[in-house]
């Protein structure tokens, strides 16, 4: 019994210092232009464990969309809660003047953006992805 406690305090240990970790070095992936990463179609970068398709993400199985209010972060829900957050999702209002906001759109399956008060410009899925994530 103490050998099987001893373990699990391990693990736990393991897992906390791991997120503590992830959670202050994780930063967003900006692909540049001439990024190798950068792919030659239209679409812009999907956080992992989504499919991007016409401004609208698709969840995959083995994942699930968690609501932050202005944002959504796309979960990897593992065995005994050890949950792993691959990314984010964001509806930002490119208006010049600042004002404006785009409203997402959110389900359990997808999210995509609408217009909302950010009028004269398109709102745009926008990825955040963590540096070191896998894709």
């Amino acid at each position: 019994m103490r050998r099987s406690s001893f373990f699990i305090l391990v693990i736990a240990a393991l897992v906390f210092s791991s997120s503590l970790i992830y959670s202050l070095t994780a930063r967003p992936l900006v692909l540049a232009a001439g990024d190798e990463r950068n792919t030659a179609s239209a679409e812009p970068a999907a956080v992992p464990g989504t499919e991007l398709h016409d401004n609208v993400a698709y969840i995959k199985d083995g994942y699930k969309f968690v609501d932050r209010g202005d944002a959504v972060d796309v979960v990897r829900v593992g065995r005994v809660g050890l949950n792993v957050k691959t990314g984010t999702y964001t509806c930002p209002c490119h208006r010049k003047d600042g004002t404006g906001k785009c409203e997402m759109v959110f389900t359990t399956r997808r999210i995509s953006c609408r217009t909302g008060s950010c009028i004269g410009v398109s709102c745009l899925l926008t990825a955040s992805i963590p540096v070191g994530t896998r894709r």
